[in-house]
């Protein structure tokens, strides 16, 4: 068997500054500028996703919220201690988290009937459309033109 070699900047601290950083902006200036530069930033790096039930008889699943109205919303992290906060303080030995390449956890949303991605639930606390979790995932340029063509 082939054993994956992890990066060395990947480690159970791993924060993901780009995107963080893009986040802030976004949420500080709301506009389809900021929108595009967090959506580029989410390409690059990695995030981490909360496998948390996981088992060796089902294998890798990852964790899934729900919106008000029932629909499937994917939980994204830009850091383990954004997962660690998102987790009730009794539950947290039981926490179990990956850290993914950042396109490939994008990726995700294509996995099931998901309607969006909401990215660090503890703190920022930002839902994105479904579309534009996929367009980031895509190689596709994304400009704040593009964003606002697609409202």
């Amino acid at each position: 068997m082939v054993q994956a070699q992890i990066p060395e900047d990947v480690h159970a601290d791993y924060a993901n500054e780009g995107v963080r950083t893009a986040l802030k902006a976004l949420q500080e200036t709301p506009d389809y500028e900021h929108l595009a530069a967090f959506l580029t930033s989410l390409r690059e790096g990695y995030l981490v996703i909360d496998v948390t039930g996981t088992s060796p008889k089902r294998g890798p699943r990852v964790r899934t919220i729900r919106s008000t109205k029932g629909q499937l919303v994917l939980p994204l992290f830009t850091s383990m201690d954004e997962l660690r906060a998102a987790v009730p303080a009794n539950q947290r030995d039981q926490l179990k988290g990956a850290v993914m390449i950042a396109k490939e956890a994008l990726a995700l949303i294509g996995s099931d009937r998901f309607v969006a991605a909401e990215f660090d639930k503890s703190s920022s606390s930002l839902v994105i459309l479904r579309k534009y979790i996929s367009l980031a995932a895509g190689d596709d340029p994304i400009t704040a033109e593009t964003l606002e063509s697609m409202r």
